[in-house]
Parts: structure tokens; C-alpha cells; sequence
């Protein structure tokens, strides 16, 4: 009986033009297991005071509280690829379209291209260090969580409207997750 039902359904699926369900799914990312992780990020923290040393410290804590698998460039950001991708590799200079979501350590989204259903267009290079700096880690069709110290997003000034309305406060901590639908011949 449960046979039948599956090739009735199977049948109502490939007749709605819908592609039939398969039984192979990809395998699940491992697990991050959490005493590898806190051995090596911990290995980031700092007793110094500086602004960059202190705003490293809280993106490792968060990344541990939230048992997030990033490496570390050495410019100091903090990135995840969760797929690679599988487009053509990109570079300085190319003109993009994402769907992107940015948001304050504490939760707080400022920028979510998917609520607007509109993709940014842009070019590598012409946005704030940490994406300029990022998006040549993945391929088009890739996905990339970074978190940012300020340095490398918009640092002491903030990002404001043109109206003066504060989007992103000065000096403040940033997770964008970027997915690279396409690169743009111009």
C-alpha cells in the first residue's frame, strides 16, 4: 500500500512538471565540534586594549558562543564559506549581483536584499574592505558568512542615510551573509 502511494504521488509530481523527489540528499555538514573550535580561536584573543584587539575579542566570543567554523585573514576578518560555488571564480573589479543580509552582532538587521526582493549590483572594489576583501574567497553561486571589526566595514563614520539617519553606528561589529547569484557582463 505505501508503495502505491509513493508511485501516485511520483506520477501527480512528474505530471505537475515538477522534478521527481529523490532519495539521495546531500550529507549534512559535520558537526563543528566545539573543543576544536574554542582551541583554535581562542588562540585570537588578546589582552591588549586597542580598539582592533578588543573588537577581535568580541568576534571571537561570538563566533564561539555561536559555534561558528570561521578563519581569520590577516587583515582581521573573521569568514565562513558555507559553499564554495560552483560559478567562475571572482575578482577585483567585477560587477556582481547578491542577495545579502547585514546585521549587528546583537541580531539587529540593517540590510536584508531578500525582504526587498532586490538583489545588490555592484562592482568588487567599489565596497567597504571586508566585501572587497571576501568575495574572491567563493565562486559565483557561493555563499560566505563574514564578520567584520569596524576597520573593515564603515569604521568611524557609520553608515547614515542622505537624510542623516543612522543605519550603522560608528565603530560597530558587523555580520553580512553574501550569496553571489551572478557575475555581470558589462
Amino acid at each position: 500500500m505505501k508503495g502505491l502511494i509513493m508511485l501516485l504521488l511520483l506520477g501527480v509530481l512528474v505530471s505537475c512538471g515538477q522534478p521527481a523527489p529523490t532519495t539521495e540528499q546531500a550529507p549534512p555538514p559535520p558537526p563543528v565540534n566545539e573543543d576544536d573550535l574554542l582551541l583554535r580561536l581562542s588562540a585570537y584573543l588578546s589582552t591588549d586594549t586597542s580598539r582592533t584587539a578588543r573588537e577581535q575579542n568580541e568576534i571571537v566570543d561570538y563566533a564561539i558562543e555561536n559555534l561558528l567554523d570561521v578563519r581569520v585573514s590577516d587583515s582581521g576578518l573573521f569568514y565562513h564559506i558555507e559553499a564554495e560555488g560552483d560559478g567562475e571564480a571572482i575578482a577585483w573589479g567585477d560587477y556582481l549581483k547578491v542577495h545579502y543580509k547585514g546585521y549587528l552582532l546583537d541580531g539587529t538587521v540593517f540590510a536584508d536584499s531578500r525582504k526587498q526582493d532586490r538583489p545588490l549590483a555592484f562592482y568588487v572594489g567599489n565596497m567597504i574592505p571586508a566585501w572587497n576583501e571576501g568575495l574572491p574567497y567563493i565562486k559565483v553561486g557561493g555563499k560566505l558568512l563574514m564578520l567584520v571589526p569596524s576597520h573593515l566595514g564603515y569604521g568611524a563614520e557609520g553608515l547614515n542615510t542622505s537624510k542623516g539617519r543612522v543605519i550603522v553606528p560608528p565603530y560597530q561589529l558587523l555580520a553580512f551573509e553574501v550569496e553571489v547569484l551572478e557575475k555581470v557582463l558589462d
